[in-house]
């Protein structure tokens, strides 16, 4: 995985990474500003896969939804089936001190607090420190897990001030009747208008393109499962390539750019005006997004 995929833990509101900084002591400025998700299943969360196959779920990478949300926001979902059982998808999940290790980006991730209520839920939050392109950030997090749900959804401890604004997210783990789990992930987020529609795909597809993909590399360890030839062929398929160190430099300041406060977020959108200005739209998606199959392969696909 390469560093700009630690983008998938920034497309959040950001504030405070301009000045200010993240304070254990202190409450967060506000009480939420997302909605958060419920633990139910992905249907009753507005989470729909109808016209997705097994077969493309299966495939070594994750299945890729943007969606409309209440109040403007843009809800990301990424869905993938993993061959391991549920108990081990969610060992993975839940295996927050070990983020560093596995999840690419996270430099820090620490439980300060681990609860059991009666009802079966666990209420476990962490403290995390990520770095992308340079920038670190530190921000505080609430778990929240039913197992008998089959659901975890998380969103900042607002007792403690973050160097975000606000994030929210949704794991769910539905077991399936073959050896598989299907798992889907699910974040909010904004992206302001003038970001280029080829721009905002990018974005999209850095944002969750790893976020179930790490999730499965770790069941792998565990079971001993080689996906091998269907991720494979996926690949060559046009997908998305890892961006360069520029592109992932140029993303980073388009995201700290959409929420970042006062006169900070003011310089920054100009700088990614300009930045964008200064891109041919065409020579600029083909710099960030894989060449489109040609006809003859189109057919094969």
């Amino acid at each position: 995985m390469s560093r700009s995929t630690s983008l998938v833990l920034l497309v959040t509101l950001v504030c405070g990474a301009l000045g200010g900084g993240a304070d254990p002591s202190k409450p967060h400025p506000h009480q939420g500003i997302l909605a958060q998700y419920n633990r139910a299943p992905p249907k009753k969360v507005g989470i729909s896969m109808s016209g997705v196959s097994d077969e493309q779920l299966r495939m070594g990478e994750p299945v890729l939804r943007l969606m409309n949300a209440a109040g403007g926001f843009k809800r990301i979902v990424s869905v993938q089936d993993i061959h391991a059982p549920e108990s081990v998808v969610w060992h993975a999940i839940m295996d927050l001190d070990n983020y560093p290790k596995m999840v690419e980006g996270v430099n820090k991730c620490k439980i300060y607090s681990d609860k059991k209520k009666l009802g079966g839920e666990r209420v476990v939050c962490a403290t995390y420190q990520i770095s992308a392109a340079g920038f670190k950030m530190t921000y505080y997090m609430k778990h929240i897990y039913e197992p008998s749900k089959h659901c975890m959804t998380f969103h900042l401890d607002y007792d403690r001030c973050s160097e975000l604004s606000d994030t929210v997210g949704y794991w769910y783990v539905e077991k399936l009747a073959d050896g598989w789990c299907r798992v889907y992930y699910s974040t909010e987020s904004q992206l302001p208008r003038f970001i280029p529609g080829f721009a905002k795909d990018m974005l999209t597809k850095l944002a969750s393109k790893r976020s179930t993909s790490w999730v499965e590399k770790q069941c792998n360890l565990v079971t001993g499962y080689v996906g091998g030839a269907a991720a494979r062929v996926s690949r060559k398929r046009g997908l998305l390539r890892r961006p360069t160190p520029k592109q992932a430099t140029l993303l980073l300041a388009i995201l700290l750019a959409i929420h970042a406060p006062g006169g900070g977020a003011s310089r920054l959108w100009m700088s990614a005006q300009d930045l964008f200005a200064k891109l041919k739209p065409a020579a600029a998606a083909a710099a960030v997004v894989t060449s489109v199959p040609s006809a003859k392969e189109k057919k094969k696909i």
